[in-house]
């Protein structure tokens, strides 16, 4: 009895081992092709607002070649469309082109763009990036008629619902790392944005530097844009590690920071208003 157990053991050993080389052995033998890595994308229309303090860097799209490396630059034709306007809506990183080159030895290229703010409840808006043309005999996507991975869309979401900006104005109680530090901030709205405000003295260190942070006011969320801290030469930047959020009646703001010259320590923060 023992015997034919151990010779059934053998036997499912010998089968799972041989799947699993045979599954190590599949090689993807084409057809070989230029693609979007990601079929769509989303981002906030203030994500670079204002463009002259505001430091993120302009968002990217990827895209990749599904073959063995070229010995020869990869050029990746595309079109945009879509019910965002080029230059309006937002800004293409050499947008002029309309292509992305891959370098020999490569497979990972980028598009670069960053959202434009306007200021106004116009709805989210797209932005439909299409795969034309691609050399060296990779075809544009895969599939029938090339459909997979040929396009990548993007929402740029509108930020700019109606919420009463009075409401962030005034001294809010920051309590950072649940209680280990608690201070008050002066939160200044910036009347030429319809969703920007500014922080005074919101790290606790000093009631002078500040920092300004973009609102989501459809989706009550709250976020510090990549910036130099204000009021000091010495702090570096700053930024929300995520997104953060508020309520409704904007009495709360939840959000996690952290500023160069504390490394990478990330403080986490319960800010709540002072009623008056």
């Amino acid at each position: 009895m023992k015997g034919s157990i151990y010779k059934i053991f053998i036997i499912i050993l010998f089968a799972v081992l041989h799947s699993c080389k045979e599954r190590e052995d599949i090689i993807f033998e084409g057809p070989y092709h230029a693609r979007f890595t990601e079929a769509t994308s989303e981002i906030l229309e203030n994500y670079k607002d204002p463009i002259d303090l505001n430091l993120n860097e302009p968002v990217v799209i990827e895209l990749h070649v599904a073959a063995p490396s070229p010995t020869s630059t990869t050029s990746i034709e595309y079109e945009v469309s879509g019910t965002a306007v080029e230059n309006v809506d937002y800004v293409l990183e050499n947008g002029e082109n309309k292509r992305v080159l891959i370098p020999v030895g490569e497979h990972l290229g980028e598009i670069r763009y960053f959202p434009i703010n306007n200021g106004e409840s116009t709805g989210d808006k797209t932005i439909k990036f299409t795969i034309i043309s691609v050399n060296n005999g990779l075809e544009a996507g895969f599939g029938e008629t090339g459909i997979n991975g040929r396009f990548h869309t993007v929402t740029i979401k509108d930020d700019d619902c109606l919420v009463d900006l009075r409401k962030f104005e005034g001294t809010w109680e920051f309590n950072q790392n649940d209680g280990e530090f608690i201070y008050d901030v002066d939160v200044v709205v910036d009347w030429n944005s319809n969703n920007r405000i500014y922080m005074v003295g919101y790290t606790g260190l000093d009631t002078t530097l500040f920092a300004f942070a973009n609102l989501n006011l459809c989706g009550g969320e709250f976020e510090i844009p990549e910036q130099l801290l204000a009021g000091s030469n010495q702090l570096g930047g700053t930024r929300s590690e995520g997104m953060g959020s508020f309520d409704s009646e904007v009495e709360i703001i939840n959000f996690s920071y952290s500023y160069d010259y504390a490394g990478p320590t990330i403080r986490t923060v319960q800010a709540k208003k002072r009623q008056e």
